[in-house]
């Protein structure tokens, strides 16, 4: 849809028709979609945005797996 934001890491379910803005780190699914839940608490969401991880270079990814995949890496 025209003028309709998806966030950063959202994950959108086959078939759905996304009629309205998504936040970044959810889940939405259905047709019109709508939300189902999010990926992570609101702490974690927020420290994954501010790092972008997903602008880094594969070395500094791999460099940084313990603290991207640990429970307790990002806080």
């Amino acid at each position: 849809m025209p003028g309709v934001k998806v966030g950063d890491r959202a994950i959108i379910a086959t078939n759905s028709t996304v009629v309205k803005n998504v936040e970044p780190y959810t889940i939405y699914g259905g047709n019109p979609a709508k939300f189902i839940k999010k990926c992570f608490s609101d702490e974690k969401i927020e420290s994954l945005l501010k790092l972008r991880w997903w602008e880094w270079d594969e070395e500094k990814i791999f460099n940084n797996l313990e603290m991207l995949t640990s429970k307790e890496g990002l806080y």
